[in-house]
């Protein structure tokens, strides 16, 4: 996630009645809002919306009867009877018009506790690893027949996409941690993967990051379920006081850990897969092998998984579907291989994820790992840029850095990436770095065995097209910049 402009919507938020038949959101283009407004618009209510950027997402929009407007506008809102916003968008006009003229406001998260109102919600949280926990439930639940809807912020790879409209009360949704939005939901069950300092534009410290995620876990409904990481120490300490305060909870541990509930064994990764034993609480054992080189998703599959049992599917079942899901976007992607060489779309941000994805690269890779890598968020990068700097250093061969994507938070300077550059050896490129420019460089470098991961957030994501191009027309490309 790029910078939330520092600020919790959760004071002073709006608790009135609303009406939701024709809501407005701000920002509908993006990827947490564009699958709620689907949703909703597939639930039959009418939605509209805006964004500044004509997205691919935008036309899926119109094809499900959004309107949509290009450009922000205080008239935009004219009939609406709520406007719904992230907070990213706090600020844009729709959302100060909506609040001058008595329309009640919406975060996206409390949208989302409406729907489940009538549903039993299963609430994914944690610093990293949501989007393909969630993505992973949701493709286990609906592979088994249990027609769950859900939301979550990013598109899954294969048919579907971040959200479903299903037949049964179940409802999975990604819970954000980013700006305390999580603490407008009230699952049955919830999940925390792991719990690490991220976000400093709205965190002070480690210790105000822990009080967010035992807010978020005393939120559950009664006798309800927290599943959580036994790997992570901040997890399991978020767990240990959430426990305490909350002894009608049934608590869940998955990991590798031996305190684990749901737990991974013989844990290995070559090539295309990632594979493991996993035990589940009553002692039965199923194997699990998913399509994919990172590790690390063996992680979130244990998640899911426990999940599933939890709600009273079939382990072996469980294990089945697991192994059928094919991604998320953006998620450690395969794009394809040209020439022999690799390319591989991250959505990897934080020190910890960059690490994640670049220890899948390499065990991927036969050659050298490259990276064009795009740091995300003013915050993020003035207090992590040097860690992200080492961990590039550190596990990768060849870096092309990009200029630092996000909206500069109220009250801090701009970051640049001086603080990434400077912890980088001899093979670093630096801005301005360019489409064309960046598929130049790596079509005259990379080599068979290699693998090129295009990283970040912002205009990143569309390099690995001109990249692939560029291989497959090696001998036509011309290397001067």
């Amino acid at each position: 996630m790029t910078d939330t402009i520092t600020g919790n919507p959760t004071i002073e938020a709006y608790t009135g009645p609303v009406d939701l038949s024709r809501p407005y959101f701000v920002g509908v283009g993006g990827s947490a809002m564009s699958g709620l407004a689907r949703l909703l618009a597939d639930l039959g209510h009418q939605v509209s919306g805006s964004d500044m950027h004509d997205l691919a997402t935008l036309s899926t929009l119109r094809t499900a009867g959004v309107l949509v407007h290009l450009g922000h506008h205080a008239s935009h809102i004219e009939g609406a009877p709520c406007v719904v916003y992230t907070t990213v968008a706090q600020d844009a006009p729709e959302v100060h018009a909506a609040r001058a003229a008595g329309i009640p406001v919406l975060h996206r998260a409390q949208v989302i506790d409406r729907l489940a109102t009538t549903r039993r919600l299963v609430a994914v949280a944690g610093s990293h690893g949501k989007s393909t926990t969630a993505g992973m439930l949701a493709h286990i639940l609906r592979t088994l027949g249990q027609e769950p809807t859900y939301v979550i912020g990013a598109d899954l790879i294969g048919p579907g996409s971040g959200a479903h409209l299903g037949r049964s009360r179940l409802l999975v949704a990604e819970a954000d941690e980013a700006d305390r939005s999580f603490h407008f939901l009230a699952p049955s069950m919830a999940v925390i993967t792991n719990v690490t300092d991220d976000h400093p534009e709205n965190f002070v410290n480690h210790a105000d990051v822990m009080r967010a995620y035992v807010g978020f876990g005393c939120r559950i409904a009664p006798d309800g379920f927290l599943v959580v990481n036994a790997d992570c120490v901040g997890a399991t300490v978020a767990a240990e006081v959430i426990a305490a305060e909350r002894p009608d909870l049934t608590v869940l541990r998955y990991g590798r850990n031996r305190t684990a509930d749901v737990r991974l064994l013989d844990v290995h990764a070559e090539g295309w897969s990632a594979s493991a034993t996993v035990q589940m609480p009553n002692g039965t054992e199923v194997r699990l092998n998913l399509p994919t080189p990172a590790a690390h998703h063996l992680d979130n599959a244990a998640a899911a998984m426990a999940c599933a049992v939890a709600l009273g599917l079939d382990p072996a079942d469980v294990a089945g579907a697991t192994c059928t899901f094919a991604g998320v976007r953006r998620r450690f992607e395969h794009i394809d291989t040209r020439a022999g060489v690799t390319v591989i779309d991250s959505y990897a941000d934080h020190p910890n994820e960059i690490a994640a994805d670049l220890e899948a690269a390499r065990t991927l890779a036969r050659g050298r790992v490259f990276v064009v890598f795009q740091p995300s968020g003013h915050a993020r990068v003035l207090a992590c840029g040097e860690r992200i700097g080492r961990v590039l250093a550190d596990k990768a061969d060849y870096v092309l850095l990009l200029d630092v994507h996000g909206t500069v938070p109220s009250g801090l300077p701009a970051a640049d990436a001086t603080a990434v550059m400077a912890c980088l050896r001899d093979g670093a490129y630096c801005l301005p770095l360019g489409h064309d420019h960046a598929a130049r460089v790596i079509a005259r470098m990379a080599g068979r065995g290699d693998v090129v991961l295009t990283m970040g957030t912002g205009d990143v994501t569309g390099y690995g097209a001109a990249i692939l191009d560029a291989l497959s027309s090696r001998s036509e490309v011309t290397l001067s910049a």
